[in-house]
């Protein structure tokens, strides 16, 4: 039988899904994240990347920055963003692993 849901459990994935799920709830976000994982950028490299503009990419990091997943420094006159947890990268991996695994159960349900 499933037992309940203890608070201290209920509460941290509340705080999972306020701070992480919200910043990666976005696919322009995802791929700044996979530029990332090659190495650290500047805010301009980032926007030829993702083809997008600097302005917007500024603002999806300062949503990652917030979340805390990737860290800045300044270099001159840039802003060079790196990733905090590398790790991040393969739990994206997987899940992308299980949305291609649906995506098959559902193409063999259609087709089958």
């Amino acid at each position: 039988m499933v037992e309940r849901i203890d608070d201290g459990l209920r509460a941290e994935l509340g705080q999972l899904t306020a701070m992480l799920c919200r910043a990666m709830n976005d696919p322009k976000r995802l791929l700044i994240l996979h530029a990332l994982g090659a190495g650290p950028a500047s805010v301009g490299h980032l926007a030829e990347v993702v083809d997008a503009t600097v302005a917007n990419v500024s603002q999806h990091l300062a949503v990652l920055r917030d979340a805390g997943v990737v860290d800045s420094e300044r270099d001159g006159l840039n802003v060079i963003y790196s990733l905090r947890y590398p790790e991040l990268l393969e739990t994206i991996a997987g899940l992308r692993d299980i949305m291609r695994a649906e995506l098959s159960r559902r193409q063999r349900l259609v087709v089958g």
